[in-house]
């Protein structure tokens, strides 16, 4: 009988709704469940209680509190080391569930691939006033997110929001730790998982996204995923899209160009996107100009680097 760990990394979000929509479908299907709720200590004590609160009343579920924030990476890979079946199915904590077959889907075509990747939609209006760049930019994204288009290049379109796979499979790779906050371990992920050739079939079954930050929030994290391209470029070159870009301009010679012009626009830009109502085309613009700042920085640490290690070592054959 196929047997499945419903896995849910928590951080400031009462997932109760979704424990409680999961678990009322576990039962109904009649196979050996559990679900794992692991909190990467919260700030929000009211919503850590209220999910520990949750998870306590329902059978087969069980909930982590982490005493010190551990990442996303880290976190998930937790969930996976808590987990006593063969089937893992990852979802983010700020999901809703939208099918009442939703694990009944999964459960039926659970053997057809070592990871089925089931995507995920955005409400059809902004939670509230403030959210505009992350609404606008995942209502875009929602175009290319059904399972044939997502198929057509299905490890570059892996995503960790919905996502069941083989426990030994997942052990095999794992999140890296290398990455630090929020950013492209995904995309690290999916390549690996092309690279050993471990089979994933795309298909229409999502979650809701109702974790729509404020701009601010998201500009932040949009930042830090860039500078996590930025830092670790070598590795992620072939799976980025933003980075092909980029290389494109490269080879032009013009990346002097485009670190000049981000000096100069990088601030208007980022007024408009924080504005209510954003451009699209202008953040498309604001990540490659940002992308162009931060390999600048790095490659001008890095020669200052080299450069301090070579008067070292002129220094001591003195």
């Amino acid at each position: 009988m196929k047997a499945l760990s419903i896995l849910i990394p928590v951080y400031n979000w009462n997932c109760s709704q979704l424990i409680s929509d999961l678990h009322a479908q576990g039962n109904a299907l009649g196979i050996p469940f559990e679900i794992i709720a692991a909190d990467d200590h919260s700030t929000d004590t009211g919503t850590l209680n209220a999910v520990s609160s949750t998870a306590a009343n329902l059978e087969h579920c069980r909930f982590i509190a982490i005493e010190q924030n551990i990442g996303r990476s880290a976190i998930r890979n937790l969930l996976a080391d808590n987990a006593s079946y063969e089937r893992l199915l990852f979802m983010d904590c700020d999901a809703a569930v939208c099918s009442p077959a939703y694990l009944q889907d999964y459960i039926a075509i659970a053997d057809n691939a070592d990871v089925i990747c089931g995507g995920l939609l955005h409400p059809a209006n902004p939670p509230c006033d403030g959210v505009e760049l992350r609404w606008k930019y995942e209502k875009k994204a929602d175009k290319k997110r059904s399972a044939a288009y997502r198929s057509l290049t299905p490890y570059a379109r892996f995503t960790p929001f919905n996502f069941m796979i083989l426990r030994d499979v997942f052990q095999s790779i794992r999140f890296s730790t290398a990455f630090t906050g929020y950013g492209y371990e995904d995309v690290l992920f999916g390549m690996e998982l092309e690279k050993r050739g471990i089979s994933i079939l795309h298909i229409d079954n999502p979650l809701i996204h109702l974790g729509i930050e404020d701009n601010a929030t998201y500009m932040a994290k949009t930042e830090q995923a860039i500078r996590n391209l930025a830092l670790h470029q070598d590795n992620l070159k072939g799976g980025s899209t933003l980075f092909l870009h980029y290389s494109r301009i490269c080879s032009l010679h013009l990346a002097w160009l485009l670190t000049l012009s981000a000096k100069a626009l990088i601030q208007p830009v980022r007024r408009n996107l924080l504005s209510a109502n954003p451009d699209m085309k202008l953040f498309s613009l604001y990540k490659l100009l940002y992308l162009s700042l931060q390999i600048s920085s790095v490659e001008t640490a890095s020669t200052h680097g080299a450069q301090m290690s070579h008067s070292y070592e002129s220094n001591c054959h003195k």
